[in-house]
């Protein structure tokens, strides 16, 4: 017996002894690898990619499969467990180019809905490519379209089926400047679709106007991928970066307070952070025609929103000094935005907790209220999203993860709203974004060659 027990010692300890060897080995180069970004660290980060899910991409393997080899956009397609029921008499919207796999979205308009040109970015699976925009004119009828992509850029990127269409700005040109979450470039179009300019880098989740020729966007102005957390201030004719400064600046110029770091772990010696730490998911600049509304803020001050951390602030873009902050009031929040009546506007997505609103704060007195509650409308978005307040009340809103928009009146009632139906009433595509404009708000147009 113990020949025996010699024997098979003699055989598998060296054997298993070779193979702790080699899996030591190999996680260490892996880890060197990831560590310090040179080969083979671009397959384990495609790898990790496509198996994992911290690029907000919560699409099983099968369904990746069946979207990267462009059989069904799996990656962005939202299979509803719940939610609103499609009235009856909401019309399929006409004029698009759309591959035959899917049906065409459904929308209604009613009649007593005010005069705007309406404008829509997502996921819309069109004949030429998955993503893009929709511009309806007064009528509700499709005035143009834009096919957004990134895989034309002229250095690495994802495919474009494997990124999501997040951050549009439409200017009175006609022309639209457009960023994709875990995308690589963010692009000027024209009206007719030609690109204007374009820059690396990780450009994501809002664009918006400053009034003063330019754009705010969250990235990273270097061109890289990594630490997209600066606040970047990019004029819109050239594409030329103005301004840039990133949270951990913004940390560093507030010792006073800290509402940052909740999402710490502590040891004796120090504090480190948790993945995807902040999350920051809009950047959005006062404009001069508000800024009286704000005794406390100034023209061009920075309301920010911070996912992870549930918190909205202002930032002065100057001396990066935090001038206001609310924080646990929403869970999850996307879109804070100013307003004529002088107080911010929030989009809750209220995670986890069945319907998602619209938050109204006082920035002086910090009374809170709710204005839109997503239970009157079956509204719930668990991520992403966007809203407007209309001029005459109401309130436009993206529920981007039911691939819907609706719009409300005064009274609350619905009087547009537009569903990107893939199949049936489960099946949608995302829409990331709504906004509406004036009839007067676009210069003469010019007329495209088809």
């Amino acid at each position: 017996m113990t020949g025996q027990t010699d024997s098979f010692l003699q055989r598998w300890v060296p054997r298993v002894a070779g193979f702790w060897l080699l899996f030591v080995l190999a996680y260490g180069l892996g880890y060197f690898s990831y560590k310090n970004e040179i080969w083979p660290f671009g397959a384990i980060e495609a790898t990790a990619e496509f198996l994992g899910d911290e690029s907000g991409d919560t699409a099983t393997v099968t369904e990746k499969i069946l979207n990267d080899f462009d059989l069904k956009p799996g990656r962005h397609m939202l299979e509803l467990e719940r939610g609103f029921q499609v009235p009856a008499h909401y019309q399929a919207l006409e004029g698009l180019r759309l591959k035959k796999r899917r049906r065409a979205p459904l929308m209604y308009l009613d009649e007593t809905a005010p005069e705007f040109y309406r404008f829509l970015y997502g996921v819309f699976d069109f004949a030429e490519g998955f993503h893009g925009a929709i511009l309806l004119n007064p009528e509700g009828e499709v005035q143009q379209t834009w096919i957004v992509r990134q895989e034309d850029a002229p250095w690495a990127n994802r495919k474009d089926p494997n990124v999501f269409p997040h951050g549009v700005e439409l200017l009175p040109d006609g022309s639209l400047i457009a960023a994709f979450d875990s995308g690589s470039s963010i692009t000027r179009y024209g009206y007719c679709g030609e690109q204007i300019w374009r820059i690396k880098g990780r450009w994501h989740h809002s664009i918006t106007r400053d009034g003063q020729g330019a754009v705010w966007v969250w990235g990273n102005p270097h061109g890289e991928l990594k630490n997209s957390e600066y606040m970047i201030q990019v004029d819109e004719v050239t594409g030329t970066i103005l301004n840039a400064f990133d949270l951990d600046s913004v940390m560093e110029k507030n010792p006073d307070i800290d509402p940052f770091a909740i999402r710490q772990e502590d040891q004796k010696d120090g504090s480190s952070w948790v993945w995807d730490r902040l999350h920051p998911n809009d950047v959005d600049p006062l404009p001069a025609a508000l800024a009286d509304k704000y005794e406390q803020f100034d023209a061009g001050d920075l309301l920010i929103s911070l996912r992870s951390v549930n918190l909205v602030a202002v930032i002065d873009p100057v001396s990066q000094k935090v001038k206001w902050w609310r924080q646990g009031l929403v869970r999850r929040q996307h879109d804070p935005d100013w307003n004529e009546r002088g107080t911010i506007t929030i989009y809750d997505n209220n995670m986890h907790r069945d319907y998602s609103r619209i938050v109204e704060i006082d920035p002086i007195s910090f009374a809170s209220e709710i204005v839109l509650d997503g239970k009157d409308y079956e509204f719930y978005s668990w991520r992403r999203g966007k809203h407007e307040v209309m001029p005459a009340g109401g309130y436009l809103i993206t529920s981007s993860e039911q691939g819907r928009v609706f719009e409300t009146d005064a009274d609350g009632e619905i009087v547009f709203e537009f569903v990107n139906q893939f199949s049936d009433e489960r099946r949608n595509l995302v829409v990331s974004e709504a906004r509406y404009f004036d009839t007067d708000y676009f210069d003469k147009l010019p007329v495209c060659s088809k």
